[in-house]
């Protein structure tokens, strides 16, 4: 199995972390995503939503990690 990148946002906040998250989204088809900003969790998840895009939500600590199953 083949190596999967992650984004890991922690320590940034929104907007930037927003735009960097889906970015990495868009461009570089990353799964997975480390964060811990409760705006951009939110931002996030429900932009995922919009777009009909399937994915996992698991709180870890102090922090969540976002895992795309299907775009």
């Amino acid at each position: 199995m083949a190596h999967q990148e992650q984004f890991d946002g922690r320590g940034l906040t929104c907007p930037l972390a927003f735009v960097l998250l889906k970015q990495h989204l868009l461009k570089k088809n990353v799964k997975d995503f480390l964060l811990d900003d409760d705006t951009t969790l939110y931002n996030f998840t429900h932009y995922l939503q919009s777009q009909g895009i399937e994915f996992n939500k698991m709180v870890q600590n102090e922090y969540y990690h976002i895992n795309i199953i299907r775009n």
